[in-house]
């Protein structure tokens, strides 16, 4: 009785898997058994369950793909005693749905549509005929978008620009040193200078065809700034569409971002080569900060500028205007902004935030950050945002020494009311003393500080304001801020010069999970570029089971240029994805 019971038990067991088409006498020792069932494309795991992805068909020769798969059985060696039913579900041309069943031994072939989306629901019945039983797997076959969760490289002399792109599927990495031989696009990137990079849950005015939006900018002079669809390199929209106003001489240096696109916390500033200054939200757009405020007595903007550094604090935008020595600041939330991508495209913007100075007080200080050159601001915005603290870091060019100054926010309402009386009441001489934004408390020299190129000193807010990372020759150091250490986190190949070092991304939504622990290294050797890629733990301390990358060519043997911007462009929703 106890061995009916357990054979019993086994065969519920094998229904978990297997269906048993009749009333059979096993021998289990002898019984072929199906182990395994893989595929290729991988299956990976999303949000909506198993996903196998293949890329989205770009031309009409490379519309019929296929998925193989390999069996492991117990006794058999082939595949004939294997039936397969590949039983589909998909959206017609139409758009009715169709379902069908396809019998291939061990490969299912099927076509895409071109330049378009497409996705078919699978259940796959492998039947074997030695045992009347069946396999049973449900996956889902999508298009995956090309560009998908990749790194796009501008290389190339000026006005002969190129956009490359890495790109790494499962075990392969498609490398393109220009992706037009990808997108077959009429694009033009000879001006471009730098990226930027927006993804978001994008919420109409009416509430319609809400969707996750992303966009690719590619900066560029003489007003050829463009928007992109990333996934094959679409316009979405033009310079005067995205800038409010239109900055004819725009000249891109650098984008400065904090916070959080999951819940429209995002922010960013942007800076130019010749101290202009644009700020924005989670949206592609960009303002000019105070547009419209300046003829308000009791806000007094401030127009004539030159901003060379910034960051961002939970509730405003600060900058180091260098043509007068001073910190400016406006509020952060601007009620002019879009809060989606067609309130965006319109010509009436008036700002209600004026740029004010913050009127920062330097005395008793070893150097005066008036006399120095800014380098960067930064702030940790991933923890306790409203509690941090703002930092920026200075180059005294005489020297070479390089200082850090925290910043203290002080309560002065909008600063419309930002003065003080001194001297007695009632006496003839009472003046006004205008009230500090921000106080400096705390000057440190940093020793040790020792960059090639003082622009690849970066920070990101997965680490402590402790840990910032530069460049010297072609090593990357972690720098401790607090004592002057520094450790060498990557040695470029011999020959080459690191001139850049950006991570992967710098906001910290769950949903992008670790990319910030990414680090992608942008090197030089006099003729052509490199990218290279290593990745750290929370502690800053580089993650030695990550195997560091470096790719000098593409898949043909085309070499780089000299790279002048990288941005890796990834999906909202990374983290249910990976």
């Amino acid at each position: 009785m106890k061995k009916i019971s357990s054979l019993l038990s086994f065969v519920l067991l094998l229904t978990a898997c297997y269906e048993d088409k009749g009333n059979y006498d096993y021998t289990l020792d002898s019984m072929n058994e199906i182990l395994s069932v893989t595929f290729t494309p991988s299956v990976v795991k999303a949000v909506d369950g198993d996903v196998i992805e293949v890329l989205q068909a770009l031309e009409e020769d490379s519309r019929t793909r296929r998925v193989d798969v390999a069996v492991e059985q117990s006794h058999a060696n082939d595949l004939d005693n294997l039936d397969f039913f590949w039983y589909r579900t998909y959206a017609g041309v139409d758009g009715k749905t169709v379902k069908d069943t396809i019998y291939s031994k061990g490969f299912l072939e099927f076509d895409l549509p071109v330049g378009q989306a497409m996705s078919y629901n699978i259940f796959l019945q492998i039947y074997d005929r030695s045992t009347d039983l069946s396999h049973y797997s449900s996956f889902k076959i999508s298009t995956r978008p090309v560009f998908k969760n990749s790194l796009f490289v501008m290389h190339g002399s000026e006005g002969k620009r190129k956009i490359g792109n890495i790109e790494v599927i499962g075990n392969e990495t498609k490398i393109y040193t220009d992706i037009k031989t990808v997108t077959k696009d009429n694009n033009h990137y000879e001006n471009t200078t730098g990226f930027g990079y927006t993804t978001y849950v994008d919420i109409p005015d009416n509430l319609a065809n809400i969707g996750v939006t992303s966009t690719l900018t590619l900066y560029a002079d003489n007003g050829e700034t463009r928007a992109y669809y990333p996934h094959g390199m679409n316009v979405k929209y033009t310079a005067p569409q995205m800038f409010k106003p239109e900055y004819e001489n725009f000249s891109y240096k650098k984008t400065v971002q904090t916070g959080d696109p999951s819940n429209y916390t995002q922010y960013k500033v942007v800076l130019t080569d010749n101290g202009e200054v644009y700020s924005g939200n989670y949206v592609h757009a960009l303002y000019k900060p105070g547009m419209g405020c300046e003829n308000n007595p009791d806000l007094p903007h401030q127009s004539d500028y030159e901003i060379t550094a910034a960051t961002i604090t939970h509730n405003r935008i600060l900058l180091w205007d260098a043509k007068y020595g001073r910190f400016l600041y406006a509020a952060k939330g601007d009620a002019g902004y879009a809060l989606n991508e067609a309130s965006s495209i319109r010509s009436d913007y008036v700002s209600k935030n004026p740029l004010l100075d913050a009127n920062v007080k330097y005395q008793g200080l070893e150097k005066s950050p008036a006399d120095m050159t800014a380098v960067m601001g930064y702030i940790n915005y991933r923890d306790n945002y409203s509690q941090q603290n703002p930092y920026f870091i200075f180059k005294d060019e005489a020297t070479g020494d390089y200082y850090r100054y925290e910043l203290l926010v002080q309560d002065i309402g909008d600063g419309s009311k930002a003065k003080r009386r001194v001297g007695s009441a009632g006496e003839e001489d009472d003046e006004e003393e205008v009230l500090s934004a921000y106080t400096i408390v705390g000057e440190k020299r940093l020793g040790g500080l020792t960059p090639t190129d003082m622009s690849t000193i970066t920070y990101n807010s997965w680490f402590t304001t402790t840990n910032i990372f530069f460049a010297e020759g072609g090593t990357v150091y972690r720098y401790n801020v607090g004592n002057g250490d520094k450790f060498v986190v990557y040695e470029a190949p011999q020959g080459y010069e690191v001139t850049k070092i950006k991570f992967r991304n710098e906001e910290s939504s769950a949903f992008s999970a670790d990319l910030g622990l990414y680090l992608n290294i942008v090197m030089f050797n006099g003729t052509n570029g490199a990218v290279g890629e290593i990745k750290f733990n929370t502690a800053a301390d580089v993650d030695n089971d990550y195997a560091p990358l470096f790719y000098d060519r593409d898949n043909e043997g085309n070499m780089w240029g000299e790279i002048k911007d990288i941005q890796f462009v990834y999906d909202y929703l990374y983290k249910s994805i990976y």
